[in-house]
């Protein structure tokens, strides 16, 4: 008869061994429902890519109903193909065992293999199914022909630069181009030399490029002095403007006497914004530059990166001066400054820009569609009103009159922005037509070392000329039926 001390110690191992085993299970169920999908996603985990081969990932459509990313093959060998390797690089990216996914086969990752929706519902689902569902589609708001404009008139005037056009009412991106760019064909065999390529060509300049604005942001500076009636809008003109013993000029050395608010924007008179900026203080233009949304995370279908005017630093004065005229502690992105001339063409509403339109199953039924949204009341109607008629002079009789079309009326900036590393920027925003804007762009030139309405603005022009006459504003998409294969 075995003691009551053995008795006790085989209890004890028992419980241990069962404590054990418990933990075990404990911690594979935690981990398959809670961290296996974020090991799936790491680039070093062939695994998940010989998973993701068996499914049929979800196509990929312009707003057209085109197909621009398809897969082809068997289960276990399905490879990626695209109809425009180059003109989309940037937006659609590429899918790769090796080098892993960027742009939308990213971001769109569980969309485009449907396993977005609740994870453990999913992990539950796939353990059940024997055999995996395709994936669903992407129909994005790009419209192929005026992605390809744009492409062509930045490539004939730059070799590194952005485009970006959109619908100021809704935010639906209808263009995205940055260069220089690289082919998702042949990501593969190009990788060694884009990596030593200086050039920069794996950068999508349109989002995550950040740029001085130059005096494209003196549409800011001039909502923030529109919004207070501290400050006299009168200025007289010598051509020069000392603040804190740092002397600012005009273009050419420029003199313009007395100037309002309106040909001071017009002709884009550095010394007024200076002088006015100054006065503004810091909290007020930058308070403005907030509702702009500069300082915040834009949400889009893909990474953006946050345009900054950090004024809640300790900020000299000599440093406001240059930020109330787009230099200074002030950069932004393509996209965001395409987002500010939208603001102004709707009504001081900002609205959140979209890529992606919608998700459709395999099926072809809408499991996910985005609706216009209002991210900002940037400013009140009435100013936004104001600088309209202000834009519209910078056409007609300012800087930017190359942006000017004889069939409809364009309210725009330019800017040319100071570049520590090179010669100057060249920037053009604005919107079309100006009292019922259905496009809004954003043209930036790298380096450009000419002004913003010399070299931007006809670029401008020919895109908002090219949009109006080829997108259907009303239009629904009619996508293929889909293969069963």
């Amino acid at each position: 008869m075995m003691k009551h001390s053995e008795n006790k110690r085989i209890i004890i191992l028992l419980a241990g061994l069962v404590l054990l085993f418990l933990s075990c299970i404990i911690y594979l169920t935690y981990f398959y429902f809670f961290q296996a999908e974020e090991v799936k996603r790491n680039p070093a985990n062939r695994r998940g890519y010989i998973e993701e081969a068996q499914i049929k990932r979800g196509d990929i459509y312009d707003r057209n109903g085109e197909v621009l990313a398809t897969s082809k093959g068997e289960p276990g060998n399905y490879h990626r193909e695209y109809a425009y390797p180059i003109l989309y690089s940037h937006i659609i990216g590429y899918c790769h065992p090796s080098l892993g996914k960027s742009g939308l086969e990213s971001s769109y990752n569980d969309y485009l293999l449907n396993r977005n929706g609740n994870r453990t519902l999913k992990a539950i689902s796939d353990m059940i199914r024997s055999k995996k569902q395709d994936g669903n589609s992407l129909i994005l708001t790009i419209d192929t022909q005026v992605q390809s404009k744009a492409r062509e008139l930045l490539e004939e005037n730059t070799e590194k630069g952005s485009i970006v056009v959109m619908n100021p009412k809704t935010g639906e991106v209808y263009a995205m181009v940055s260069l220089p760019d690289f082919s998702s064909s042949t990501i593969a065999q190009d990788w060694n030399a884009l990596q030593k390529n200086e050039s920069g060509a794996l950068l999508n300049r349109s989002i995550n490029g950040r740029y001085p604005p130059g005096s494209t942001f003196k549409v800011i500076t001039a909502a923030s002095l529109l919004g207070q009636d501290r400050i006299g809008l009168n200025y007289e003109d010598t051509g020069s403007q000392v603040v804190d013993g740092r002397e600012f000029k005009n273009a050419e050395g420029a003199q313009y006497g007395n100037v309002d608010l309106r040909e001071a924007l017009a002709k884009s008179i550095n010394t007024y914004f200076v002088d006015k900026g100054s006065k503004l203080g810091k909290d007020t233009l930058g308070g403005t530059a907030d509702k702009f949304y500069f300082n915040s995370k834009v949400p889009f279908d893909l990474p953006v990166s946050v345009s900054v005017f950090d004024y809640k630093k300790n900020l000299p004065k000599t440093t406001l001066a240059a930020s109330a005229i787009g230099q200074g502690d002030v950069l932004a992105t393509p996209l965001h400054m395409a987002m500010v001339a939208s603001a102004v063409a709707n009504d001081g509403k900002m609205m959140a820009p979209i890529l992606v339109k919608e998700v459709e199953d395999s099926k072809g039924s809408a499991i996910e569609e985005k609706e216009p949204k209002v991210l900002s009341e940037a400013t009140t109607p009435d100013i936004a009103n104001t600088l309209t008629k202000y834009m519209i002079s910078v056409v007609e009789d300012g800087t930017g009159r190359r942006a000017a079309l004889n069939s409809t009326q364009v309210a725009g900036k330019t800017g040319s922005a100071e570049n520590a590393s090179g010669e100057n920027h060249a920037w053009f925003i604005g919107f079309a037509p100006a009292k019922d804007p259905q496009i809004a762009v954003a043209v930036i030139l790298e380096q450009a070392g000419k002004s913003g309405g010399s070299v931007a603005a006809p670029i401008a022009r020919d895109i908002i000329v090219y949009a109006l006459n080829n997108i259907d504003f009303n239009q629904a998409h009619d996508l293929p039926e889909s293969d069963d294969d």
